[in-house]
Parts: structure tokens; C-alpha cells; sequence
């Protein structure tokens, strides 16, 4: 991937404001407001001990009526993780768009996760935002020090790559790691950010890199 623009942590692009490092600032916050519900279920399970499921699939809206999907391919890695990766996925939705066909591989995904457990996801979580409406803020996260090759190389994670251009304006990619531990406190630091748009004729790429290298 070439990039047209490669940033520090407080560069601006005046011509990209989807760029915006405060972008990824606010982006944090829901990622980690994220990992704190799934920190607060981890915990909860460690106190369940056997009685505890060994994968979860979770699909039911919060009180607001939003839209959760967490998929966990084994609690018990996920109740022992600590000083992990995180990946976050933020994108502006077209409005004129059917989005049916990103849910249906997403769908697909939650078939395959037990496979992607075996080489280290730890857990799978998307959540209808409140604003703007229509837009969803997804948060993964391994037990490696990097996203496995078999999750970004697989079939249907291509095909919604290929996809995504014809779904989304502009898309932010943000990859990090968090320190701590689910059974004790937990932070996620985002060391960079990738930044797709699909606005122009051709695809405009970025990265910001916010340990300054």
C-alpha cells in the first residue's frame, strides 16, 4: 500500500479533515468504553469458574435499542488475556447503499471465529453508535503482539475489503495494544492510524503514526 500522506501524532492535513487526530482521540474513548464491558463480563465469568460458557455469541440491543454483536471464540483466553492487541474499525457510511451484504458476511465471520480463536482473536465486538445514526464502532481484540496473518488474509475478510469502497465515504483503521489485564484494569493505546477514502476517483490512503516514527 502506498501511502499519500504519512503523519505524526500531531501533524494536521487541512485538505483530509477525516484525518483529524481528535478523530482517534474520540474513537479511543468508544473502544475503550468496549473493552470496560467486556472487562466487566470477563470478570464475572472468573468468579463463574466451571459454570462459566466456553464461547459466547451475544446479539441482543441495549436499552437505547442499539445494535450489539460480541463474539468470544473461548472465554477462558479471554478471562486470562492480558497485554494484548487491539484493532478498531470506524467508517462514514454511504446513505444511498444497501448495507444487507456487509451483515451477511459478518454473519459469516461469527461462523468462522472459532477458527480465528485457535491463532489468537480473543474476542469480536460491534456496537451501533449513537451519532451519527446508521454508523457502528467495532473493536477486536488478540492475544498476539500483531493481528494474525489467517484473519486479514481469509476469504471473507476480502471480500468486505473489496466491498468497502462502494459502503463507506472514508474509513479509519486505528491498531494498538492494551496494557493490563481483563481480571485487573485495562488500557488501549492506539499507536496508529490508517485512513482509507473512497470520495475521490481513485483511493486516497494516510497513516499517522502517534509513536512519532
Amino acid at each position: 500500500m502506498e501511502y499519500q500522506a504519512v503523519l505524526g501524532p500531531d501533524d494536521v492535513l487541512d485538505e483530509k479533515p477525516f484525518t483529524n487526530a481528535d478523530n482517534t482521540e474520540r474513537e479511543v474513548d468508544v473502544m475503550q468504553f468496549m473493552l470496560e464491558e467486556e472487562r466487566n463480563l470477563a470478570q464475572a465469568w472468573a468468579k463463574d469458574g466451571d459454570a462459566a460458557p466456553e464461547d459466547v455469541v451475544m446479539k441482543d440491543p441495549d436499552a437505547e435499542g442499539r445494535r450489539h454483536l460480541l463474539v468470544i471464540p473461548s472465554v477462558r483466553n479471554l478471562v486470562e488475556a492480558a497485554e494484548f492487541t487491539a484493532v478498531g474499525f470506524f467508517g462514514k457510511p454511504r446513505d444511498d447503499v444497501d448495507h444487507d451484504v456487509l451483515f451477511s458476511l459478518e454473519d459469516e465471520l461469527v461462523g468462522r471465529m472459532s477458527r480465528y480463536g485457535e491463532v489468537g482473536l480473543l474476542s469480536y465486538y460491534d456496537v451501533e453508535l449513537v451519532a451519527p445514526k446508521g454508523t457502528y464502532g467495532n473493536l477486536i481484540l488478540f492475544s498476539t503482539p500483531d493481528v494474525p496473518e489467517e484473519w486479514y488474509r481469509d476469504e471473507i475478510h476480502s471480500n468486505a475489503v473489496s466491498l468497502a469502497s462502494g459502503h463507506y465515504h472514508q474509513i479509519r483503521l486505528h491498531k494498538g495494544s492494551v496494557s493490563g489485564s481483563m481480571l485487573g484494569g485495562c488500557q488501549i493505546t492506539v499507536e496508529r492510524t490508517k485512513y482509507f477514502d473512497f470520495t475521490g476517483d481513485d483511493t486516497w490512503f494516510g497513516l499517522r503514526n502517534f509513536n512519532g516514527s
